[in-house]
């Protein structure tokens, strides 16, 4: 039987190779990928959660802070702006402005890059929130996890695409980039961007969203290389065999585990508690990727130091190649 497997594991990898390794071959997607480092992710996480942002509260100055630094980020990587999150508009902001129901102000920050290799009218969606608790009693909770993480993995994601198109190499689908706001408020700030989306579904390929990447404190199994996946169940089957098959081509050794620590309801409840769950209701292809929730997870020592940074980068450069398959479909 393990030989056996092994043949099937093989067959696979082979029928998947000409849609995205002849691309690999021709654009060399490793030397991306090996832009992404664990210094960037670093920096990023830092800068997000350092108490000068006093926990990324949503309408506060702290909060504002971190929009201006994902705002100039999008610009800096050469992204274009997408505003009111309709490509099909012109649109000179990266801001999407909305006001939650308890008052407090929010932002997304929306950017794109298009199809060039062919007019494409299909999107892949890349997605993490911003905003943490803020201070609550005087007492800080820096949320470098949760979602400092998340939002450093899309920050890198968006650079080294922007850096892709910046070299003339084109991509086969559009890749809109969104930081939500207001996830603490009712996930207020991804409910508006689905509503007001202004792109059929059908043409939504998927939405990856990206929360709490960068701890190895929840692993499935002995195994601190580990990716945990929400949602593959209510995807095409083509791109859960993509995911398996970047790991095992570009060698990333991720366990990527579907089953939620083998608890689907467990699994079904945080999924809707997650931002994807908005788009997933619009029947779009929709995944939850996070390293799960930990001891620390909504406390004040959700602080840098407990992010694992090595193994973060190996999850970033995994979901460049995986991304990289899909734009070249």
């Amino acid at each position: 039987m393990p030989r056996l497997s092994l043949i099937v594991s093989c067959i696979s990898l082979i029928l998947w190779l000409p849609s995205g390794l002849l691309q690999a071959q021709i654009t060399s997607p490793g030397k991306y990928a090996g832009t992404v480092t664990a210094e960037e992710l670093d920096y990023h996480i830092r800068y997000l959660a350092d108490s000068l942002l006093q926990g990324r509260e949503t309408g506060t100055p702290g909060g504002s802070q971190a929009t201006q630094y994902i705002n100039n980020k999008f610009k800096e990587y050469g992204l274009r702006p997408l505003g009111t999150a309709n490509p099909q508009r012109y649109n000179t902001s990266y801001i999407q402005g909305f006001v939650c129901p308890t008052g407090q102000r929010g932002r997304n920050v929306i950017g794109w890059i298009p199809a060039t290799q062919r007019e494409s009218n299909e999107y892949i969606i890349i997605s993490a929130h911003y905003d943490h608790l803020g201070v609550i009693e005087g007492v800080l909770y820096p949320g470098a996890d949760s979602n400092a993480s998340g939002v450093a993995v899309l920050l890198s994601l968006a650079r080294t695409f922007g850096a892709v198109m910046n070299d003339g190499y084109g991509l086969r689908r559009n890749l809109i980039f969104v930081a939500y706001d207001a996830k603490e408020f009712s996930m207020t700030g991804a409910r508006i961007f689905a509503l007001s989306l202004g792109i059929p579904a059908g043409q939504i390929v998927l939405n990856l969203n990206l929360d709490q990447m960068g701890t190895t404190l929840a692993p499935p199994g002995n195994s601190q290389n580990y990716m945990l996946i929400l949602g593959a169940e209510n995807v095409p089957d083509h791109i859960i065999r993509s995911m398996n098959n970047t790991n095992a081509y570009y060698n990333t050794k991720l366990e990527l585990d579907y089953s939620f620590y083998q608890s689907p309801e467990f699994a079904e409840i945080f999924f809707t508690m997650t931002e994807q769950n908005f788009l997933s209701l619009q029947n779009i292809p929709s995944l939850l990727v996070t390293s799960g929730v930990n001891d620390h997870t909504y406390k004040p020592r959700d602080i840098p130091d407990i992010i694992n940074l090595p193994v973060l980068e190996l999850r970033t450069q995994w979901l460049f190649f995986f991304l990289w398959d899909l734009v070249q479909r």
